[in-house]
């Protein structure tokens, strides 16, 4: 049967462990000073070497032919197989009070081979409090022949009892020449040919692991044909190849939207991965801002320079630096979201329709102009302005309509996505009015005739949105009621809420559609409307403790005539690119 290279390079002495110089020297001189603490928590990063060490350490402390901090391989504890003075526990499956309990009656059976009982716990944040609480006691006055390992990427989940206890070793990212010279070790023993910029790239891509670094060059060689390249890498990784990153950079800075939508339909249609490729713009980014600012330790620690070569240095630094910080706000809502190529799309639009990009028309790279012509107007560039003046007029009328804010990941809204991109013109402001009317309405009308019972019974039909997506007729309206919560109810009316401000838009922007969405499903007609879930706080705690009165207002208008579909340019704009999944 084949083995994974992970687990066939995996190192069996410390020797053989790379990039953890200090621990493996602490690790040494504690065994030859005989200075064996009786509990050691291993931090650090996924594919660091913890549980490594950890079994190595074991070995160690039990080998009765010990020489230099290598075990001998020949006493029986080295060969047994399944030494029983070794155990290791998956804090993840074994979290109880019981398991720990368990653990606790057997630590007073002494070792059957060597002069130690070792017991590595990994993932032991997974545990408990009830867990560690039963954990504590034995982990303080353990008996003379067991030693604890307690291995975990989360140390900050882990009480401070516990972490006083033990002595603690923080692992760290391995660096990328430490992962090269391992990988290029194992590839000659593989009789594997990869080129050198693979490897680095490999290295690159891995964050410092050295498990997932051997693991992508074991599924490089599986995927390869022949000599492993870096386009194969990116291809098995789900990112684009520095070429291709450069090439959308510059798109950006140029403003070519057609292009950029061109190519994002490319890399869907090849199996990329839309949040790695948001993640290494910034990484591109933050590159060519050395390139810029800190050219030597630029072109002593970056690999494949050439491809920042090509952009104008007259590029700002302010303008690098605010694409950096839309990215990283970004990702946090792609991690959120089921339709990630929708929400990099606007990104990209945001980006490249930006004020700042129109302000750099005699920007030129070496080897094309970079923005040089006067970049189209779209009807999308920044709508932040508009909503903040219109949230503005809303909050003097009504104090539950605050300023859009970022906000926290929240349970409820674990699908909430938007939609579609950002305008701000005279009838994008027009509509924004117009929506913050009917929202003020409607939120009064629903609330002052709130209807427990009839929510709850609502609730669960709206599950069967899932069979209307299929639809082409009301595929999109479903897809955005379904990234709500439903919160509140009457027999006129319902209230939806979404985890941000823009998302919360969209679907009021498309409350024609919505409503006949929901028409169909609960076979009648209700007014509906949609609200943030920082402005739903306020309206809650306002409707709990009676601070104001919600009064019911008959509606004197057509919700059709108030807001045409035929005037919404955004929807038109975007009508062959919305999907949902």
């Amino acid at each position: 049967m084949y083995q994974a290279l992970y687990r066939k390079y995996r190192p069996k002495t410390l020797e053989d462990v790379c990039g953890q110089n200090t621990i493996v020297r602490i690790i040494k001189n504690s065994v030859e000073k005989k200075q064996i603490n009786h509990a050691y928590l291993f931090a650090g990063p996924r594919g660091t070497g913890k549980t490594s060490i950890a079994k190595i350490f074991g070995k160690i402390v039990n080998c009765s032919n010990l020489e230099n901090c290598v075990p001998c391989g020949q006493c029986p504890s080295c060969t047994e197989k399944n030494n029983s003075d070794i155990i290791e526990i998956d804090a993840a499956s074994n979290n109880g009070v019981d398991e720990i309990r368990e653990l606790r009656n057997n630590v007073n059976l002494v070792p059957s081979l060597g002069k130690y009982k070792v017991y590595i716990i990994d993932e032991v944040h997974m545990l408990t409090t009830g867990a560690f609480n039963a954990l504590l006691k034995t982990l303080e006055e353990p008996p003379a022949h067991v030693i604890f390992v307690l291995a975990t990427t989360d140390p900050h989940k882990i009480p401070e009892t516990i972490i006083s206890r033990c002595q603690r070793f923080d692992f760290k990212r391995i660096s990328d020449v430490a992962i090269v010279e391992n990988l290029s070790k194992i590839a000659q023993k593989e009789n594997i040919e990869i080129d050198n910029d693979a490897l680095y790239e490999i290295a690159r891509l891995s964050a410092g692991g050295m498990r997932d670094s051997v693991g992508m060059l074991d599924q490089a060689r599986a995927y390869s044909d022949g000599k492993i390249t870096i386009d194969d890498i990116h291809d098995i990784n789900g990112t684009i190849t520095p070429i291709q990153m450069s090439k959308l950079i510059s798109e950006i800075f140029n403003g070519k939207i057609d292009e950029i939508l061109e190519n994002t339909d490319k890399f869907e249609e090849s199996g990329k991965n839309f949040i790695k490729i948001t993640e290494e713009m910034i990484n591109f980014l933050r590159n060519l801002l050395l390139f810029k600012e800190a050219p030597e330790y630029f072109k002593n620690n970056i690999q494949n320079t050439s491809v920042y070569e090509e952009f104008s240095e007259n590029i700002p630094r302010t303008l690098v630096l605010k694409y950096i910080e839309e990215l990283n706000k970004y990702i946090l809502e792609m991690k959120d979201t089921n339709n990630t190529k929708l929400l990099f799309e606007i990104l990209l639009i945001k980006l490249g329709t930006s004020k700042e990009n129109n302000e750099l028309n005699n920007i030129v790279s070496q080897k094309e102009p970079v923005i040089k012509q006067e970049i189209p107007k779209k009807e999308l560039s920044s709508k932040p302005e508009v909503v903040e003046t219109e949230t503005k007029q809303v909050n003097k009328e009504k104090k539950y309509i605050p300023e859009p804010t970022p906000l926290p990941i929240n349970d409820d809204f674990s699908n909430d996505k938007p939609k579609t991109p950002e305008k701000t013109n005279s009838d994008n402001s027009e509509i924004l009015e117009k929506i913050n009317q009917i929202k003020l309405i409607r939120i009064d009308n629903t609330l002052s005739k709130f209807n427990k019972r009839l929510m709850k019974e609502i609730l669960p039909k709206l599950e069967d949105l899932n069979e209307l997506i299929l639809n082409p007729d009301y595929s999109d309206a479903a897809s955005i009621v379904l990234d709500g919560t439903l919160k509140a109810a009457s027999d006129e009316n319902l209230i939806f809420v979404y985890r941000t401000s823009r998302t919360s838009q969209i679907f009021n922007e498309q409350l024609i559609n919505i409503e006949e969405t929901i028409e169909k499903l609960l076979n009648k007609h209700y007014n509906l409307i949609s609200t943030s879930l920082d402005e739903w706080e306020i309206i809650k705690d306002e409707f709990n403790n009676k601070k104001r009165p919600f009064i019911y207002k008959k509606e004197n208008f057509n919700i059709k005539d108030l807001l045409n579909p035929d005037n919404q340019d955004i929807i038109n704009m975007f009508e062959d690119i919305l999907e949902y999944n």
